[in-house]
């Protein structure tokens, strides 16, 4: 007996296959060695029996990477405590799996260079001014260019200290944190896994958070208490705008039609961290104190 099976695309390179009554997620690389990167980090994962990720299937294709279709998987919702809560626990955890694998000798992890991106992203950023003048008024730009200087400058006094790289997975973003049925938090698409303090990744994750509870940083930190133990090299990645400057660049990745109405949301998405940034620079450089 031969089992059917039903395809459906789910978005450019992944695909919902179904056989019989056994569902899958395909989703195919462009780059072979991206796919090798992926697939270490789930058989290590694995090994140690970590619970927050979905298992690997086995393909022919070096490039597809197939998993288990868990139906009911809700991506997290930074607005809710619950969720802020359980995702920093599972990322606490998968941190943790350092002491238990030693990722930085892995030939398939580089180290994140943050400052380096940063850098390059503040300078986009800069060049497309005149694009942004179209959308945004010149105080809002300057503010931020502004910001993103004045963090550079700090960071790169605190950085340079930082050690104890672990695994990172690397793209915190909350489509890419699920919580399945049962509750348990899984992280998907590691293809921007590196290796990198664990801190650095904790800023990036309160990054994501902050516009959810509008950029009240002492809030966070008195109600996610275990953020109070990052060093102030990783506070101080908490100055940089860099969720402003990423959402801008990718609207000028976007045809013309998409940049409008993409810029319906990303105007006052700005204009509330510009009026919130004065006091969020403040708050962080009291904690690092």
């Amino acid at each position: 007996m031969t089992l059917e099976k039903n395809i459906r695309k789910v978005k450019e390179n992944v695909w919902k296959l179904v056989e019989g009554e056994t569902a899958y997620s395909l989703k195919k690389y462009k780059s072979r060695s991206t796919a090798v990167k992926v697939e270490y980090i789930h058989r290590q994962l694995h090994a140690i029996r970590f619970p927050h990720i979905v298992p690997l299937m086995t393909t022919e294709d070096p490039l597809f990477i197939m998993q288990p279709w868990i139906e009911g998987t809700k991506p997290v919702n930074f607005r809710k405590r619950i969720d802020r809560t359980d995702s920093l626990l599972a990322l606490h955890a998968l941190h943790k799996t350092i002491e238990q694998i030693d990722w930085d000798a892995s030939p398939f992890l580089h180290r994140y260079q943050l400052l380096d991106k940063w850098q390059d992203r503040l300078d986009r950023f800069v060049e497309y001014r005149p694009a942004c003048e179209k959308f945004l008024d010149q105080h809002a730009i300057n503010e931020m260019i502004a910001f993103g200087n004045n963090a550079m400058s700090v960071l790169k006094k605190k950085v340079k200290n930082q050690a104890g790289h672990t695994l990172l997975h690397g793209d915190v973003v909350h489509h890419n944190i699920l919580r399945d049925e049962n509750g348990l938090i899984r992280f998907i698409d590691f293809d921007l896994a590196c290796t990198g303090p664990p801190g650095t990744e904790l800023a990036l994750w309160t990054h994501r958070v902050m516009p959810n509870i509008g950029y009240n940083v002492e809030f966070l930190f008195g109600e996610q208490v275990a953020l109070n133990d990052m060093d102030n090299a990783s506070k101080a990645m908490l100055l940089y705008p860099n969720e402003v400057f990423r959402e801008w660049l990718h609207l000028f990745s976007l045809p013309p039609d998409s940049q409008e109405r993409l810029a319906r949301k990303l105007i006052p998405f700005t204009e509330n961290a510009v009026s919130a940034w004065p006091k969020l620079w403040y708050d962080i450089m009291r904690m690092m104190k």
